[in-house]
C-alpha cells in the first residue's frame, strides 16, 4: 500500500536499520516507524555515523529552506531519537529546549510547536524534492510524532516502477530538460528551465520536481509534466512549451514563445519566458488550478484532502458563485485548523474574508480585522512570499492603513525583486496606497513582460485615468477589466461613461450595476471606499455615477 503525504508518494521498500548489537531487523513501511518509536536505547555507531552525516548536508544544503529555528528543532530532535530518548519527545520538552518557552508551557495557548514541526515537515519535503538525494537515508517527521523516523530508500529507487496511480491530493508537476535543436540555444534553454522553476516554486500552488534531479518515486507520483524544445526562428530561439496531465495522457496546455520581437505576439527574454510560463500554469489562476478546480468540483471537494480545500476555495473564485462561497470558507477554516502549517490556506482563507468584506457578498460576520489576522499567519509562515504580503497589504488597504500597507508591499518587492510573481498586484496596491507614478509604472511594467496579469492591473489603471481627468484612458481600462462578477466592471463603465457625456451608453451600464447590486444606491460609497481612498477620486467617481443616473445616498 503506497503511503501518501501532501502529494508525494512512497513506495514501500525493504528497510534495513541497525539496532544496537549485532542483529539487524528487516521491516517495511510502517513497521519501521513502529520500531523506532518504540526504541529505548542508543542506536548503532554505524547508523548515528549515518544520520548525523545525512543530517549535516540536509542543514548545509541550499534546498534546504527551514529557519533558524527550523534547524534547531531539527537537529534537536535528530539526536534525541540517536540517544533514545525519542519516547520523551513531547511538545513540552521541545518549547523549552527549542524555543525558550518556560516549564509551565501550555501547548493549547501556544500551538509553537505544532505549527514549527508542520513547516518543519514542509521543508524536509521540498528539499527531498529539490535536491534528488542520492543518498540511501531520509529523515522525516510523521503527523502525529516529534519523533523522527530515518528511511532507507535504495531499494525504493531501485523498485520504482513505470508509473503508478497519480496522487490525488496536492499537485505536483515534474520539469523535463528542454530539447535544443542547435547547440548555440543550449544555455537559453538551461536559462528558462532555471527561472521557470523557481518562479514556479514562487507562487507556491504546486509542488515541481525537476527530472534531471529526481529520484523514481517522485517522478512517478506526479500528476503534470512540463515538456519543452527550442527551434530556430530567424537566427533566435523560440521556444515551444506543452504541459501534459499524465492521468489522461492528455496535453492540458501548449503554446509557443519568441525571443525576437513580433508585432503580433508577446515576445521576451528567456528568464521572462520562463516567469511567465510559470504564471500560466501555476499561478492561483494558472491552468493547473482551473483544471483541478473544475474536477475537484465535479467528483465533490473530499473532506480530509489538503488541497481539496484549496480547490473548493478557488471553483469559488472562478465561478463567483456567492452560494460556493460559504462551503469554501468552512474547508479553509478546518483545513488551517487540521494544518496550520499551510501558508496557502491562511492566504486564501484572507482573501475571501477580504472579498467578503469587500463586495458584501453574504451575511457571513468577517470584519476586515479577520482578514488582517489570516494574513498576518500567512507572513509568519512564509515572511519572503509576495503572496502573503500582498495580502496583508490589501488588508491594511482596506482598513485604511496605508502606511503600514506601504511598508509590506517594500517587503515583497525587496524578496522578490526580478519576479513577475504578483508584481501586477503590488503595483495596483502601491497606486491606491498613494504612490500613483510607481505604481502605474510598476502596473505598466507587469503588463508589458506578462500576457497574463490579473484584472486589478485594468483596475489600477482607470483609478489612475479618473485620477487626472482622463475619462478616455478610464473607459479604455474598463473595457479590458476582465471580471465581470459582482459591481465593480459596471461601476468603472457606467462612471467613465458619464464623464464622457455618453447617456445612452452610461444609463445601460448603471442600469446593469443596480441588477448586479441592488442596494449600491445606498451602500455605493462605503463599497468604493473600501479601494479608493482620496477623497477627491471618490467625489469625481460619484459624479460620473451621478450623470449615469445614480444619486448616491
Amino acid at each position: 500500500m503506497a503511503i501518501e503525504n501532501h502529494g508525494i508518494t512512497r513506495l514501500p521498500a525493504r528497510q534495513v536499520f541497525p539496532t544496537g548489537g549485532d542483529d539487524e531487523i528487516s521491516l517495511s513501511g510502517n513497521a519501521v516507524v513502529a520500531r523506532l518509536r518504540q526504541c529505548d536505547a542508543p542506536l548503532a555507531d554505524e547508523l548515528v555515523h549515518s544520520v548525523r552525516s545525512h543530517l549535516d548536508r540536509v542543514l548545509h544544503s541550499p534546498h534546504f529552506d527551514g529557519s533558524a529555528r527550523s534547524r534547531e528543532f531539527l537537529q534537536y530532535v535528530v539526536e534525541e531519537v540517536l540517544a533514545g530518548r525519542g519516547a520523551y519527545l513531547k511538545q513540552a520538552a521541545i518549547a523549552v529546549e527549542v524555543f525558550g518557552r518556560k516549564p509551565d508551557f501550555d501547548a493549547v495557548i501556544d500551538p509553537i510547536v505544532r505549527v514549527q514541526a508542520g513547516r518543519l515537515r514542509r521543508s524536509l519535503e521540498r528539499y527531498y524534492l529539490l535536491s534528488g538525494d542520492a543518498d540511501s537515508l531520509r529523515i522525516e517527521l510523521p503527523k502525529g510524532s516529534y519523533a523522527p523516523v530515518f528511511v532507507d530508500t535504495a531499494d525504493q529507487r531501485a523498485q520504482a516502477g513505470p508509473a503508478i496511480e497519480p496522487v490525488r491530493d496536492w499537485p505536483t508537476v515534474v520539469v523535463y530538460p528542454f530539447a535544443v535543436q542547435l547547440s548555440r540555444d543550449a544555455a537559453a534553454a538551461v536559462q528558462l528551465v532555471d527561472e521557470l522553476t523557481a518562479e514556479l516554486c514562487r507562487y507556491g500552488i504546486v509542488h515541481v520536481v525537476r527530472m534531471a534531479d529526481a529520484v523514481g518515486p517522485l517522478v512517478n507520483a506526479a500528476r503534470f509534466e512540463l515538456h519543452g524544445m527550442t527551434r530556430d526562428a530567424s537566427g533566435t530561439p523560440l521556444f515551444a512549451i506543452r504541459l501534459m496531465d499524465r492521468s489522461t495522457g492528455q496535453q492540458v496546455w501548449a503554446d509557443e514563445f519568441h525571443t525576437h520581437d513580433r508585432p503580433e505576439r508577446w515576445s521576451g527574454s528567456a528568464h521572462d519566458i520562463g516567469r511567465v510560463i510559470a504564471a500560466r500554469i501555476g499561478a492561483e489562476h494558472g491552468v493547473i488550478t482551473r483544471l483541478l478546480a473544475g474536477e475537484h468540483s465535479a467528483r465533490g471537494f473530499q473532506p480530509g484532502e489538503s488541497f481539496s480545500a484549496i480547490a473548493r476555495a478557488q471553483h469559488f473564485l472562478f465561478s463567483r458563485q456567492v452560494a460556493a462561497l460559504l462551503p469554501a470558507v468552512e474547508s479553509l477554516q478546518q483545513l488551517t485548523s487540521r494544518s496550520p502549517e499551510i501558508e496557502l490556506a491562511w492566504t486564501t482563507l484572507a482573501r475571501l474574508y477580504l472579498m467578503n468584506h469587500t463586495f458584501e457578498l453574504s451575511s457571513l460576520f468577517t470584519p476586515v480585522e479577520m482578514a488582517i489576522g489570516c494574513a498576518n499567519q500567512g507572513v509568519m509562515l512564509e515572511p519572503a512570499s509576495a503572496r502573503t504580503h500582498c495580502l496583508m497589504a490589501s488588508a491594511l488597504l482596506v482598513k485604511g492603513e496605508l502606511g503600514a500597507a506601504r511598508r509590506e508591499l517594500e517587503l515583497a518587492v525587496r524578496f522578490n525583486s526580478d519576479s513577475l510573481a504578483y508584481r501586477e498586484v503590488i503595483g495596483w496596491l502601491t497606486a491606491l496606497t498613494g504612490d500613483w507614478e510607481g505604481g502605474v509604472a510598476q502596473m505598466r511594467s507587469a503588463r508589458d513582460r506578462n500576457p497574463y496579469c490579473q484584472p486589478c492591473v485594468s483596475h489600477g489603471l482607470w483609478a489612475d485615468a479618473m485620477r487626472r481627468s482622463d475619462f478616455d484612458a478610464a473607459y479604455a481600462a474598463a473595457l479590458e477589466y476582465r471580471d465581470t462578477h459582482f459591481f465593480w466592471r459596471e461601476l468603472m463603465l457606467a462612471s467613465s461613461l458619464g464623464h464622457m457625456g455618453r447617456p445612452e451608453d452610461a444609463q445601460a451600464a448603471a442600469a446593469e450595476l443596480l441588477r448586479v447590486k441592488p442596494q449600491f444606491v445606498h451602500r455605493g460609497r462605503r463599497l468604493i471606499a473600501h479601494y479608493i481612498k482620496p477623497e477627491e477620486l471618490r467625489a469625481t467617481i460619484a459624479e460620473g455615477l451621478q450623470r449615469a443616473g445614480i444619486n448616491l445616498a
